[in-house]
């Protein structure tokens, strides 16, 4: 029974431990020589393999620009403004936001974080009508991905017990990623 069970042993241990090495230990096999290259092609020589092929990376965000302009609408009694936003970049247009009471004010920064406007809003504007009361905030900013512009707005009503929520009124889709900010 001796006599059996240490080569029984033996061979178990044997064939459990691997014998090769893991593919990262294992050398690398060298590829057969090549024939030598006609005339021909010897002045169009192949990349050494040492040198690593350079990959063509996908352009970064594009730059755009953001700004707002006002055109009153004529002979509309009380007082009513069209407002639009430019987009400036490689491609440039301007997008109507449509009509709003009284003489719209753009926000800057002090402006908005006092009228609460969202975190993150890149322009934006405050329309209101005296006579009435109410008026309008409108915010611009960046969409869930760089390749939309979410327009928000909200109502301003002097009457209403509690203040307005902003609410999404469009998505604009942008040409392709872009990095908005407010035009100087």
């Amino acid at each position: 029974m001796k006599r059996l069970f240490l080569p029984v042993l033996a061979a178990a241990l044997l064939a459990g431990c691997n014998q090769t090495p893991p593919a990262s230990e294992q050398a690398t096999t060298t590829a057969p020589e090549q024939p030598a290259q006609d005339t021909a092609t010897a002045g169009t020589a192949a990349p050494a393999a040492d040198e690593a092929p350079q990959l063509k990376t996908a352009p970064g965000p594009e730059p755009i620009t953001l700004s707002l302009r006002f055109k009153p609408v004529a002979g509309a009694q009380p007082l009513r403004t069209e407002a639009f936003l430019k987009i400036a970049g490689k491609e440039s247009k301007e997008i109507n936001l449509g009509s709003f009471a009284g003489k719209p004010d753009v926000v800057d920064a002090a402006k908005a974080e006092r009228a609460g406007y969202p975190k993150g809003w890149i322009v934006g504007f405050r329309s209101y009508e005296p006579g009435s009361g109410t008026g309008a905030d409108v915010a611009v900013l960046p969409g869930d991905d760089l390749s939309h512009l979410r327009i928000m707005q909200r109502r301003i009503d002097e009457s209403a017990t509690e203040p307005f929520t902003f609410q999404i009124a469009r998505e604009l889709s942008l040409p392709g990623p872009s990095k908005a900010s407010a035009a100087k």
